[in-house]
């Protein structure tokens, strides 16, 4: 459902929320409102308190929710409401402990249970080739990461075990806001694309509509993350703040 959905969306871009913050009723009504704003799929992120992969902003949004009483069984109570709710894929970004504290393959088993469509897992071991097996067993999509630095041979072992579409980490580095691409984004997608037919979609460092207008001139999809939750972050209504935000980079840059 996450390849079709980011094929058949003209503006494709995946907002990222961190879940818990300000706290989950917020959480859930943030998720409507960028379901509602054209989101292709929307990448929910769980607080954890080593994130290797996230930039400031993302750090803290994981130290607030986890001080708020972020808990993964709260959570797992309300993933099932929310994607009944949302017309669009709802895919996990969480770092692989989590999911290991009360077992690997039966955290993924429950996550599609609720009707998460895919996961991304960043600090995976070399070897995925397990965990990708039980994601296809039971119907849920292993979301890889591709950078910049990693070399063709293991671009091509990455991308045979993955699915719903290709993460293109645009920068040598975590994520967070810049204000502008980096030289040979559009090269590296596609160079990706030589090796698979899933859709490739950009992420780490879009914050304005312009830079999502030209990622779209060459990938199929753009996520946007810490631009949406310094957003959430910076104001006393953190639904509209999201709604406003993502409206700002779906009407373009025009």
């Amino acid at each position: 459902m996450i390849e079709e959905r980011i094929r058949s969306t003209k503006r494709a871009v995946i907002p990222y929320v961190t879940a818990g913050l300000p706290d989950l009723d917020t959480t859930g009504d943030i998720l409507d409102v960028l379901a509602a704003g054209g989101a292709a799929a929307i990448e929910i992120g769980i607080p954890f308190s080593d994130p290797v992969a996230d930039g400031p902003v993302l750090q803290r949004a994981s130290y607030l929710a986890l001080k708020a009483g972020f808990r993964m069984c709260k959570l797992m109570e309300r993933l099932g409401s929310w994607s009944a709710r949302v017309s669009v894929p709802l895919v996990i970004m969480t770092y692989i402990n989590p999911l290991m504290r009360k077992g690997l393959e039966d955290s993924l088993t429950a996550l599609r249970d609720a009707g998460v469509q895919g996961v991304i897992i960043p600090d995976l071991p070399v070897d995925a080739g397990g965990i990708f097996d039980h994601c296809s067993r039971i119907g849920l999509d292993l979301v890889r990461l591709v950078a910049p630095t990693t070399k063709r041979a293991r671009a091509r072992e990455i991308l045979s075990r993955c699915s719903g579409f290709v993460y293109a980490v645009s920068v040598k580095g975590v994520t967070g806001q810049r204000t502008s691409l980096p030289e040979g984004i559009d090269a590296q997608v596609a160079s990706i694309r030589e090796l698979t037919t899933l859709p490739v979609c950009v992420g780490f460092g879009v914050s304005r509509a312009g830079q999502v207008d030209e990622l779209l001139g060459f990938a199929d999809g753009v996520i946007v993350g810490s631009h949406l939750m310094q957003e959430v972050m910076s104001g006393t209504d953190p639904v509209e703040r999201a709604r406003d935000a993502f409206a700002r980079l779906m009407n373009g840059s025009r």
